[in-house]
C-alpha cells in the first residue's frame, strides 16, 4: 500500500466511522432523554461532563506525539507497553481527582454514584486512546471502525432495552461501563494482540522520571488536548452549580443539536485541508489566498444555512424527538445556534494556522476563548440565572477567538480588513433579515424561499464557487 493510499483509506475509515457512531449515538441519547426524568438525566449529563473533563487531561494530549514517536522506535512492543502503562497510572490518578471534584461540589448522592460509576471510564478511555492512535499510525483506522461501531451497537441496544425493562438510570452508569470493558477488550484483542496485552502491561516498568519528563516536554498538547473539550462541558458545569440538573438536560439537548451540526464543517475540513497545504507549498501566495477565499466563502454560507434550518425548525424537530418534556430546549437551541455563524469560518482559519506553522499561537487564541467563556458564563449566571447567558458567552468568546484569527489573517496579507469587515456585514444583515421575517412568513415559506434566492445569486454571480460546485459534483450548472 502507498504512502498516498493509505493516508486517504485512513481518513475515509475515521469519517465513516465517525458519522455512524455519531447517528448510533444521538439515538441512544434520544431513548434516553425521552425515558428519565429531567432531574435523572440531568444528573447523568453533570457526572458525564466532569468525566469528560477530567479525562481530557488524562490522556496527555500525547496522541500526536505517540504517533510521531513510533517511528523512531527499534523496539515497538516495549514502548507500546511502557506507554500503555503510564497512560494507565494518569487514568488513575485523574480517577481519583474526579471523584475528589464531584464530592467536593455536589451532594446529591445519585450524581455521586453516577460519578463514581462513569468516572471509572477514564482509565479506560486512556488505554483506548493510545489503541486509536497506534492504528492510525499503521494506517488501521478500519480496526478503530468495526470496534466503535460494535460499541455504539451495543448501546442503542441498552437504549432499545428500556422499553422491555425499565432500569434505573444507575443500573444504565453499571451497563455503560461494562459496555466500556467490552470496548476495551475488543480493541486490545484486535489492535494489539502482537504487541501488548495486560500481562506484559503490567510487568513492564515505568519510574516516576519517566512520567515527569514526559510531562514536562509535551505540555503544551495537553493543553490543546483537553482545552476544546473543557470549552463545551463547563457550560454543563457552571448550569449544574447555578441552575437545575433540569437545566443541565435542557442545555445538553441544545449542545447535542449543535454538535451534530459542527460534524459537517469538521469533515469538509478533513477534506481540504491537504488542498491548502498543496496549494500553499506548491502554487505560490496567490493561488492559496483565492483558495481560501472560497473556501471561506463555502463555510459562511454553511453557517448561516445551518442557523436559519435551526431558527426556522428548532422547536419542531425537538418536540419530534425529545417530547413535551424538552418543549422548551427549542428556544435555548436557537440561542446556541448563534454560534454556528462563525464556527465554520473559525475552524478554517484554525486550519490557516496550522498550515502556516502558527499551532502556538492558536493554542493561546483557545485559551483566550475559553476565559472569555467562562468569565462571562461565570459572572453572568451570578445575576441572570438563565440558559440565555451560557449561549451569548460561548458566542462572545468565539467572536473574540475569530477576531484574533482576523488579526493574524491580515498580518499574513491572506484577507484585508475590508474583506473581514464586509463578510460581517453581510453575515448580520442575513441575520437581522431572517429573524425580522420569521415574525412575518412561514418559515417553511421564509426558509425555502430565503436560500433559492440566496443560492441563485450566489452560484450565479461567484464563479469560483459555481467552477467549485462543477469540479466536485460533475454538474454543469448552465444545465440545470
Amino acid at each position: 500500500m502507498t504512502k498516498k493510499k493509505g493516508f486517504l483509506q485512513n481518513s475515509i475509515w475515521g469519517l465513516a466511522s465517525n458519522i455512524l457512531q455519531n447517528i448510533l449515538l444521538s439515538v441512544f441519547f434520544v431513548i434516553i432523554a425521552r425515558n428519565f426524568s429531567k432531574e435523572d438525566f440531568g444528573n447523568y449529563i453533570i457526572a458525564n461532563s466532569l468525566y469528560q473533563v477530567i479525562s481530557s487531561f488524562s490522556a496527555l494530549g500525547l496522541g500526536q506525539w505517540f504517533i510521531r514517536q513510533l517511528n523512531e522506535e527499534s523496539d515497538l512492543s516495549h514502548f507500546l507497553n511502557k506507554f500503555l502503562k503510564i497512560q494507565i497510572f494518569a487514568g488513575l490518578f485523574f480517577y481519583a481527582i474526579n471523584i475528589a471534584v464531584t464530592f467536593a461540589l455536589y451532594n446529591d448522592d445519585t450524581l455521586k454514584i453516577l460519578s463514581l460509576l462513569i468516572g471509572i471510564n477514564i482509565v479506560f478511555d486512556n488505554i483506548i486512546y493510545s489503541v486509536k492512535h497506534l492504528n492510525i499510525a499503521q494506517f488501521e483506522q478500519n480496526k478503530t471502525f468495526v470496534v466503535l461501531i460494535i460499541e455504539a451497537v451495543i448501546k442503542l441496544g441498552l437504549g432499545l432495552v428500556i422499553f422491555i425493562y425499565p432500569y434505573t438510570i444507575v443500573e444504565m452508569a453499571v451497563a455503560l461501563v461494562i459496555i466500556r470493558v467490552i470496548t476495551l477488550n475488543l480493541f486490545l484483542r484486535i489492535s494489539t494482540s502482537k504487541l501488548a496485552s495486560l500481562k506484559s502491561i503490567i510487568k513492564n516498568k515505568v519510574n516516576f522520571i519517566d512520567f515527569k519528563s514526559l510531562i514536562i516536554a509535551n505540555w503544551p498538547f495537553i493543553i490543546i488536548g483537553s482545552i476544546s473539550v473543557i470549552y463545551w462541558r463547563i457550560g454543563s458545569i457552571l448550569i449544574s452549580k447555578f441552575l437545575s440538573a433540569a437545566s443541565v438536560a435542557t442545555y445538553e439537548v441544545a449542545y447535542k443539536l449543535f454538535s451534530l451540526a459542527e460534524i459537517i464543517p469538521v469533515i469538509i475540513s478533513a477534506t481540504i485541508f491537504p488542498e491548502l497545504l498543496r496549494a500553499y507549498k506548491g502554487e505560490g501566495t496567490e493561488s492559496f489566498n483565492n483558495l481560501y477565499k472560497l473556501f471561506y466563502k463555502i463555510y459562511l454560507v454553511f453557517g448561516f444555512l445551518a442557523f436559519s434550518f435551526i431558527y426556522s425548525f428548532a422547536d419542531d424537530l425537538v418536540l419530534l424527538a425529545f417530547g413535551k418534556n424538552f418543549a422548551d430546549a427549542g428556544f435555548y437551541t436557537k440561542g446556541m445556534f448563534l454560534t454556528i455563524l462563525i464556527f465554520p469560518t473559525a475552524l478554517l482559519q484554525a486550519n490557516v494556522l496550522i498550515i502556516l506553522k502558527m499551532e502556538k499561537k492558536d493554542m493561546w487564541f483557545n485559551i483566550s476563548s475559553f476565559a472569555v467563556n467562562f468569565i462571562l458564563s461565570f459572572v453572568g449566571l451570578m445575576y441572570f440565572k438563565s440558559l440565555t447567558t451560557i449561549n451569548l458567552s460561548i458566542f462572545a468568546s468565539f467572536v473574540v477567538f475569530h477576531l484574533l484569527q482576523d488579526m493574524v489573517m491580515v498580518k499574513q496579507k491572506i484577507a484585508t480588513p475590508l474583506s473581514i469587515f464586509t463578510s460581517y456585514l453581510i453575515l448580520f444583515a442575513c441575520w437581522a433579515a431572517y429573524v425580522i421575517g420569521s415574525d412575518y412568513v412561514n418559515h417553511y415559506f421564509l426558509f425555502i424561499g430565503f436560500w433559492t434566492i440566496a443560492f441563485s445569486i450566489i452560484i450565479l454571480t461567484d464563479h469560483r464557487i459555481k467552477g467549485f460546485i462543477q469540479e466536485k459534483i460533475g454538474l454543469n450548472i448552465k444545465q440545470v
